[in-house]
């Protein structure tokens, strides 16, 4: 591909890579993604709200951070990367968030409902 500070640069293009590239981009802004998973909730008044969208990344011709293949996950807007550790971690910080936050948030609204 044409690059706009390198000129053409050779890129191998990883299976699992969906996104279609563009020429004339800094070649540290070329980057690898993957197919979006998403978890989707419905919501009264707004339908059906996806969240927590996550992907396959790699940005092969990093300056600064990685070069290496992490998983982008939107978090507020955002996207962070993270390594098979850090993926671990924040499944863990989910993981407890629905136990020890969510679900007994939803016993509470229960018995709120109930009548208490």
């Amino acid at each position: 591909m044409r690059t706009v500070d390198h000129g053409v640069v050779d890129l191998p293009e990883p299976s699992w890579c969906v996104k279609a590239h563009r020429d004339d981009v800094h070649r540290a802004d070329i980057s690898h993604q993957g197919v979006e998973y998403a978890a989707k909730v419905d919501v009264s008044g707004a339908g059906r709200v996806s969240f927590l969208t996550a992907f396959l990344s790699q940005y092969p011709f990093a300056e600064h951070g990685s070069r290496r293949i992490t998983v982008a996950v939107e978090i507020e807007g955002e996207h962070y990367e993270f390594d098979p550790a850090g993926l671990g971690d924040l499944a863990a910080a989910i993981t407890s968030h629905v136990l020890y936050g969510l679900l007994p948030l939803r016993a509470r609204l229960q018995s709120l409902e109930g009548g208490e």
